[in-house]
């Protein structure tokens, strides 16, 4: 059964106090293992009856310049230590999608991240042990009904 958390916790009662490289080490093992496509988080607004996709990162510091969004632009697959490296050479992820399958899945996603507008981070999966080791780690996890799909963002 596939699972839905949204992960608010905060640093300082004030920003939100993970990351996207934060979600990859934890998730390691496997993270590491796993293929990745990165690409933007694409929202519809009922009231305009349009959608539109948003990605964006505050800062990278070792790697050429923008590696995130060179990735979301290409939307090619790449290994799970390419990602990682790029994920910790980025100060911020505000927006994205981060699709990760295990090289003994064809087809279906092993786990999806999303960033969501520096507000939480989105983490969707099949595999009972990704739930398990996001409700360990982090203090203000929420379950919700499904992936974020438009604005306004339903709270839970």
């Amino acid at each position: 059964m596939t699972k839905t958390l949204r992960i608010y916790d905060l640093r300082d009662g004030r920003v939100l106090g993970l990351d996207l490289r934060d979600l990859i080490d934890r998730l390691a093992p496997r993270s590491l293992e796993a293929r990745w496509i990165v690409s933007p988080v694409t929202l519809s607004n009922p009231r305009l009856g349009r959608s539109h996709d948003e990605f964006m990162i505050v800062g990278s510091a070792q790697l050429s310049e923008n590696a995130l969004e060179q990735l979301a632009v290409s939307k090619s697959v790449v290994n799970g230590i390419t990602l990682s490296e790029a994920a910790h050479a980025t100060n911020q992820v505000i927006w994205g999608q981060f699709v990760g399958m295990l090289p003994e899945q064809k087809e279906d996603a092993w786990v999806v991240v999303r960033a969501i507008d520096s507000t939480f981070y989105e983490v969707t999966s099949a595999d009972e042990a990704v739930p398990a080791i996001i409700q360990s780690a982090y203090k203000d996890v929420r379950t919700a009904t499904g992936p974020v799909t438009s604005i306004p963002i339903e709270q839970v």
